[in-house]
């Protein structure tokens, strides 16, 4: 059986006050709780970007409060690795190495929690940026295998310490995934499949799921918009579901068809958004 969850950005944010670092551990401890009993959700992903950005709030202490509560209400936790200014494929050495030893200290920093899956971003924004603007294509075709080596090398450091089945590369708002794929299978990680982020290019995640359904231990779940060619509408995901251009009733569906137990994160940015997803939910469920 599927389990539901969200991460606690809708009901906490993305923010915590260092000067007041009592009263952040509170509120996102407040917001797991909320997650679990008053939404009656069974999962919680940690963001573990507030622990790169925050570590003197979010340290060892907190995450063994998480591990504490969530012996107590039986809720499965999963980890979303630092994304932010993090560069797994980076040519700056310096710079790929840093991130993964940031990636290393979330992972340790949370060794108290149960942890079903770690969510990974195996490239960045600069990556995207980069290839952007090379127009040339035998020139990004040069770029973009010497950055899929490094990925692949960040990888494999990283599945020095957690079991690569546990490791589940995402597949971001770019079109570089399937470049990826061999490396997964080189490495034998496992998958995050976001559908937001599948909707947005115009990708269908029913056929995502026929493909790769062997290595999927994750979801991530958000409406989106595409625009049409003859419309001004911005391209948008993280939104609540019916807000945008994903059937998913068909995709929950399909992920019963291909017998999918595993957790469906509701990846939101606010929580009328996650009640209005959840409603959603329950009355096709």
């Amino acid at each position: 059986m599927n389990k539901f969850g969200t991460t606690t950005l809708p009901l906490a944010g993305w923010i915590a006050n260092p000067q007041r670092p009592g009263e952040s551990r509170t509120q996102r401890m407040q917001a797991i709780r909320q997650i679990v009993t008053n939404h009656g959700l069974d999962a919680v992903e940690l963001t573990l970007d507030l622990n790169a950005i925050y570590p003197q709030v979010f340290d060892s202490r907190f995450y063994q409060s998480v591990a504490e509560l969530q012996q107590t209400r039986g809720f499965l936790c999963t980890v979303h690795l630092p994304f932010l200014w993090v560069e797994l494929a980076s040519l700056n050495e310096q710079i790929r190495e840093a991130s993964i030893a940031s990636l290393r200290q979330a992972i340790e920093v949370t060794r108290a929690v149960d942890v079903h899956t770690y969510v990974l971003h195996l490239w960045g924004f600069t990556t995207m940026q980069v290839l952007s603007q090379l127009q040339d294509s035998v020139q990004r075709e040069l770029v973009t295998g010497v950055l899929m080596s490094q990925a692949s090398r960040s990888l494999a450091a990283l599945c020095e310490v957690v079991d690569p089945a546990d490791l589940c590369v995402e597949n971001l708002e770019d079109s570089l995934f399937e470049l990826a794929v061999p490396i997964v299978e080189e490495h034998g990680t496992s998958i995050c499949l976001d559908v937001g982020h599948l909707t947005l290019q115009g990708g269908c995640a029913l056929s995502f799921l026929d493909r790769h359904r062997d290595r999927i231990r994750e979801v991530h779940l958000h409406d989106a918009i595409v625009p049409r060619t003859d419309e001004w509408q911005t391209a948008r995901d993280h939104l609540a579901l019916g807000q945008g251009n994903l059937d998913h009733e068909a995709f929950l569906e399909k992920l019963a068809e291909i017998g999918y137990e595993g957790p469906i994160i509701l990846e939101l940015n606010s929580e009328p958004d996650l009640v209005q997803s959840l409603q959603r939910l329950k009355s096709i469920m």
